[in-house]
């Protein structure tokens, strides 16, 4: 069992409640509580955390990183020598280009076993990409990750994470607005390549939906 799901479970008895009980309580659905117990849902986006955390009276860090169980019995804190919540630390998800296809339709139910510990101010639905293959290179190697928020909307020049129709994984690419299509009328982009020997993808001929801009680049030197 995952400290979280540990840590709701706790919280639940220490309340005296069931997760239906939870449910009539408040706006977190009973399916949500039994996937995050259940190990189901392992890293459930910080949103879904937030109703958690201003229910139960406690912050979303506590929730991921501390035991609480362990805390109300007098157990010391892995973290006592900075207040975490100030810290504002976050355990972010690590995905390769399938699990990020999953993350595109499923957010809270997509599952991995790999994190980075973030700190700073993010935005909720956030998460790290590992760069595959070389059609990024040189702005972007493979192993490269690149930190995606999911709920922004692409301008031109942003690096984008994009799914084709009818493909289980991304790809990542350079947004470029093209402007409106002369013959149909429509507003049209394209996905662009760093790496001249890899073909654009245009949205005219290729049916894609863009899943998250990437905020930040973290490299790896050897």
């Amino acid at each position: 069992m995952t400290l979280l799901a540990k840590n709701i479970e706790y919280l639940l008895k220490k309340k005296g409640i069931n997760a239906y009980q939870l449910q009539d309580k408040s706006d977190i659905a009973q399916s949500t509580t039994f996937r995050i117990i259940n190990g189901d849902t392992k890293s459930p986006s910080s949103k879904t955390l937030q109703k958690y955390a201003d229910y139960f009276g406690v912050s979303e860090a506590d929730l991921r990183f501390e035991d609480l169980a362990k805390q109300e019995d007098g157990g010391q804190s892995i973290h006592d020598n900075f207040t975490i919540a100030d810290a504002k630390v976050r355990r972010i998800p690590v995905l390769n280009y399938v699990q990020a296809g999953e993350f595109c339709e499923y957010y809270d139910d997509a599952i991995t076993d790999d994190y980075e510990l973030t700190y700073g101010d993010y935005p909720p639905n956030i998460y790290w990409v590992v760069i595959e293959g070389l059609s990024m290179v040189p702005d972007f190697n493979p192993k490269d990750m690149a930190l995606i928020n999911a709920d922004l909307q692409p301008s031109a020049g942003d690096y984008v994470i994009a799914k084709k129709a009818g493909s289980k994984a991304v790809t990542f690419k350079k947004f470029r607005s093209k402007g409106f299509d002369e013959a149909t009328g429509k507003e049209y982009c394209h996905l662009v390549p760093s790496n001249p020997d890899f073909p654009i993808i245009d949205s005219r001929y290729v049916d894609f939906e863009i899943c998250g801009v990437a905020i930040e680049h973290k490299t790896k030197l050897k």
